[in-house]
């Protein structure tokens, strides 16, 4: 009996870490409110840009067709769409299923499953909220027509900075949520936050550039060994401040790892 019940505990402690990664994103204020979603007729935009990983701004215009998670498999198990295109991220997420260009296709299970999200059109931004709150979010994609047209479809995943949703509500790069016992949150760094430079780079108020001053800055951190990095933010109505957040053990880690 006491052989099963060490059993059984043993098996729990590896489910409760499974789970975890298949859970959606705790944030604050929670991600699927904050996210800045705005109706326009019959399609779903944002109210202002936001970054939904280190290399995609979404732009007010922009219009959102559809959230899903991958359930078809590669040939070896997985459902990771670089390894599905056998290509590199932005091409994986940008070409069309049915591309041959000597780089493979994807398995057909998958690509008939991809093309069905192609397909799919949410007029409605509470579809788009209700997603976020049950998907899990590191495994989360959005399609998205960077013009309104089923032509410019882009395939994208989301992935955030070190536990940070950060968008551009008043002209300013602003922190719109907070990965809870992220390392933004162990180093003070709140929703409403401006970002002013990030490892002493300057954001301009512009999201592609705190995007590429935090690639930079995590890649000197990684390659110097250091425990932490600089962040200037200002809290509204407050003075600038300094804070240091935690490099991971490894750049390799999860959602709110960064990349």
């Amino acid at each position: 009996m006491l052989h099963r019940f060490c059993l059984l505990i043993a098996i729990l402690a590896l489910a409760v870490p499974l789970r975890a990664q298949n859970d959606p994103v705790k944030m604050t204020p929670e991600f699927a409110l904050t996210f800045p979603l705005a109706q326009n007729g019959p399609n779903v935009t944002v109210k202002y840009p936001v970054l939904i990983n280190p290399t995609t701004v979404l732009k007010p215009g922009m219009v959102l067709r559809v959230m899903y998670i991958l359930h078809s498999a590669n040939a070896d198990g997985s459902t990771d769409l670089i390894l599905a295109h056998k290509s590199n991220m932005e091409e994986s997420y940008s070409r069309p299923v049915s591309a041959e260009d000597g780089k493979g296709k994807m398995p057909p299970g998958m690509a008939h499953e991809i093309e069905g999200y192609r397909r799919t059109v949410w007029e409605v931004a509470n579809n788009f909220i209700l997603a976020m709150a049950q998907l899990p979010t590191d495994q989360m994609h959005l399609i998205y027509s960077t013009t309104g047209q089923a032509k410019d479809l882009v395939d994208e995943r989301f992935s955030f900075f070190d536990g940070l949703l950060v968008g551009q509500p008043d002209g300013k790069v602003t922190v719109l949520a907070v990965e809870t016992d992220s390392h933004a949150d162990q180093a003070g760094i709140k929703a409403g936050d401006e970002i002013v430079s990030i490892g002493g780079i300057a954001t301009e108020n512009d999201l592609e550039k705190f995007a590429a001053a935090f690639a930079a800055t995590k890649k000197t951190a990684h390659e110097d060994e250091a425990q932490n990095y600089p962040m200037v933010v200002r809290s509204p109505g407050k003075d600038l401040r300094t804070v240091k957040v935690s490099m991971p053990p490894s750049l390799k880690g999860g959602l709110m790892q960064g990349f």
